[in-house]
Formats: C-alpha cells, structure tokens, sequence
C-alpha cells in the first residue's frame, strides 16, 4: 500500500481513511488527522489510538497478523 503521508503529516487524510477503512473492514475506523487522532475499533474487546494513520495501520496489521 503506498502510503499518502510525507513524515507526520497526510497529504490526503480522506483518502488513506478511506484505504484502511477498505483493508480492514471489521473494524470501525475514524480520524482528525489535525489533532492528530487516528482510533479504531471493534466489537468490545478491541480499541486502538495513533498519532497518525500509518501507526494505526501497523497497529492493526499486527493485531491480524500480518
């Protein structure tokens, strides 16, 4: 996945939402990327927080062992 960020900072928040919203599709995705708050979630047991989307997609690649 080419990831739309250049060091901390998206270069299109909405789209690399929306790329991780389609790779990981059980999980509830939101973002404020001026915060910067990236949070995902599923079911009761599984709430993740980053700093930016790519931290939460490495986040979540490990929790699907990938």
């Amino acid at each position: 996945m080419n990831s739309p960020y250049t060091g901390a900072w998206p270069l299109n928040p909405a789209a690399y939402l929306a790329q991780l919203r389609a790779e990981f599709p059980t999980f509830g995705i939101i973002a404020d990327p001026r915060r910067p708050i990236w949070m995902a979630v599923r079911g009761d047991e599984i709430f993740i927080w980053a700093t930016d989307g790519d931290v939460l997609r490495q986040r979540l690649l490990e929790i699907s062992g990938r």
